[in-house]
């Protein structure tokens, strides 16, 4: 009889699947995105917590906007074939994309008779205004993201200005030129693909795959234009440098509306373009002022060539920008428009390199002031 009264006012025993959702709602903010799939799958009550989210780390995106600045912004996604569109603006009116990297962005702002040097980091929404740029180089403007900025004049004698970072990262030294001469080297530069560094050095690509190199070591001696290589040796339409995950200077060509698509890469040895025959599961992405190449586990995705070109316009989904842990995913405003799954990519001018024929760029859409951003980590 003691025994049964004992057992009688003993606590009930709780199981994990009990916890109150507010206390689960609390572990998930402590959780990766990558998590909460696993983390849904415990239980139904588990499952009832989790929001619907897309990851933004599957691969790069398509930052669009109509009016850099002024107008709300848009991430493509190439995955789910989707504009995430985030209700706030970069608040930097009268901008104009200049480059990209990773999740940092550099705009040029046109403030009166200036025009101003943005960075903008994607992922916390900061913006800091760097300083002026002067408007004779503002052909292109490359920032590494951390030390150095370039302004290049590509078109005409080329000439280059460059800004360091105070040691103290609080400010900027000025705009030093190199030396300027009206019979300078003259390259004429590929229209839609920036200047890249590549191992300390900033490389520019001609229309005709010569190139032109500056050694910051020696910056008053501006650009100088390499003996080789010779050029690409065939014609094409469009050309993209970029440099590879694997450290190698690139370049992918298009024949017209896109009939035909190769890619080389730079033999430094020989200083001669040479053929690449394979991603190795890699994905490219180009047609903007920056290519991303990337290494996915996305497996519709790998071995392919991705432009901003679409075949139908996407459905827009107002989102926030929600980071937890270092993983960054778009939740839906609405938890209607969340759906599993995605095009994988079908929706967007895509080519499988080396393995099939590509589609000419008919019937597509192509998406304009946009540029690849990577919000991946």
């Amino acid at each position: 009889m003691e025994a049964a009264a004992s057992s009688s006012t003993a606590p009930a025993t709780r199981s994990w699947s009990s916890l109150p959702a507010d206390i689960l709602e609390l572990i998930l903010k402590r959780l990766p995105w990558s998590t909460h799939p696993r983390f849904a799958a415990a239980c139904t009550h588990w499952r009832s917590v989790v929001s619907p989210f897309y990851p933004a780390w599957l691969t790069p995106l398509l930052f669009n906007a109509v009016d850099v600045g002024s107008t709300n912004v848009r991430y493509y996604s190439p995955y789910f074939h989707k504009n995430f569109e985030i209700a706030n603006t970069l608040q930097t009116p009268n901008a104009r994309i200049c480059c990209s990297s990773g999740h940092r962005l550099t705009l040029c702002q046109r403030a009166g008779l200036e025009i101003i040097v943005v960075d903008v980091n994607l992922a916390t929404d900061v913006i800091y205004d760097l300083l002026p740029l002067a408007c004779d180089m503002s052909d292109f403007v490359v920032y590494d993201g951390s030390k150095r900025m370039f302004g290049i004049d590509a078109f005409g004698a080329l000439h280059v200005a460059r800004a360091i970072q105070c040691e103290d990262g609080d400010g900027w030294y000025g705009w030093k030129s190199s030396e300027y001469r009206h019979d300078g080297p003259k390259l004429p530069a590929a229209p839609m693909t920036n200047p890249v560094l590549h191992r300390g050095l900033l490389y520019l690509l001609g229309v005709d795959g010569r190139l032109a190199v500056h050694d910051d070591r020696r910056h008053e001696e501006g650009f100088r234009i390499l003996d080789k290589p010779k050029g690409f040796g065939f014609e094409h339409d469009d050309c993209y440098l970029f440099d590879s995950d694997e450290g190698e200077l690139m370049a992918v060509l298009f024949g017209c509306r896109g009939t035909w698509v190769r890619m080389v890469r730079l033999d430094e040895r020989e200083m001669k373009w040479v053929k690449v025959e394979s991603l190795k599961d890699r994905a490219l992405f180009t047609g903007t002022l920056t290519t991303t190449m990337v290494k996915t586990d996305v497996k519709c995705m790998q071995n392919k060539i991705f432009m901003p070109r679409l075949y139908d316009w996407p459905q827009t989904v107002l989102v926030n920008l929600v980071n937890l842990e270092g993983e960054l995913a778009f939740v839906p405003k609405s938890s209607m428009v969340a759906e599993n799954g995605g095009a994988d990519g079908t929706k967007i001018w895509a080519c499988e390199f080396g393995h099939e024929k590509p589609k000419e760029f008919w019937e597509t859409i192509k998406v304009d002031y946009s540029i690849w951003v990577d919000l991946k980590n």
